[in-house]
């Protein structure tokens, strides 16, 4: 048997206690890979990481793990691979780049008159004055909230990391490039990842309807697929086969 994980929505980072910084990510495409690979019978088990407002596989022969933010998710991974032999990951979930680290005010800033020395000096006095401790929900009248951010774990080259043999498809995501721009940061990120396989994406043609995707692999051969149905097909048959040709 097969256990396959397949990641898919996006996460979301609080602000407070009500409010959070999220991305565009659906889960759309991850659900059709889910349903696809839930179609190949009892040989695959897929296991689906999925943000809370993704969209869910329609079969009942997937396993949800519900996720909110990236540590969430750091969590989930670890401790399915620490129980599971894990034989391939598809990361198509759209993982937050950052965390919110603290909120001040511009008018404390300002106001407290002290000369930061250096960047370490400005951080600390920021972290020192997050107003969040005061809060569940940060007011309405709030003026002028100034967000620290700092940048999330890095998941993808986690899973090689877990489970050296499995096989790995990434997912890059960029906006109105060219297709040699899209296709040159796409095998980079595989080459960096140690991914087998890496779908490249440009949100433009999401915005227009008509979703395209290209499927790379290690030698940088690629293969067009046009619609998420497609797509889904063409990683699965990845996944099973080894290959896109």
């Amino acid at each position: 048997m097969k256990n396959i994980v397949v990641t898919a929505g996006g996460t979301s980072e609080p602000i407070d206690g009500v409010r959070s910084i999220t991305n565009t990510g659906t889960g759309k495409l991850g659900s059709i890979i889910a349903d696809r690979l839930a179609e190949c019978g009892s040989d695959v088990r897929v296991y689906y990481i999925h943000a809370k407002n993704a969209v869910l596989p329609s079969s009942e022969n997937v396993d949800l793990i519900s996720i909110e933010t990236t540590q969430d998710l750091l969590s989930a991974v670890k401790k399915l691979f620490s129980e599971k032999r894990i034989d391939a990951v598809i990361h198509s979930m759209a993982v937050s780049d950052y965390y919110v680290d603290s909120v001040v005010t511009a008018e404390t800033l300002l106001n407290d008159g002290k000369g930061f020395l250096n960047k370490q000096e400005l951080l600390n006095y920021i972290n020192k004055n997050d107003v969040r401790g005061a809060y569940n929900k940060l007011p309405s009248g709030l003026q002028d909230p100034v967000i620290l951010l700092k940048q999330t774990p890095k998941i993808l080259p986690l899973f090689r990391q877990l489970s050296p043999g499995c096989m790995i498809v990434g997912f890059k995501l960029l906006c109105d490039v060219s297709h040699d721009t899209l296709i040159d940061i796409a095998f980079r990120l595989l080459e960096k990842n140690s991914c087998d396989f890496v779908l490249a994406n440009d949100y433009s043609t999401v915005r227009q309807g008509l979703h395209t995707g290209y499927l790379i692999d290690r030698e940088r051969n690629e293969r067009e697929f046009i619609g998420k149905d497609n797509i889904a097909s063409g990683i699965v048959n990845a996944v099973l086969t080894g290959g896109i040709l």
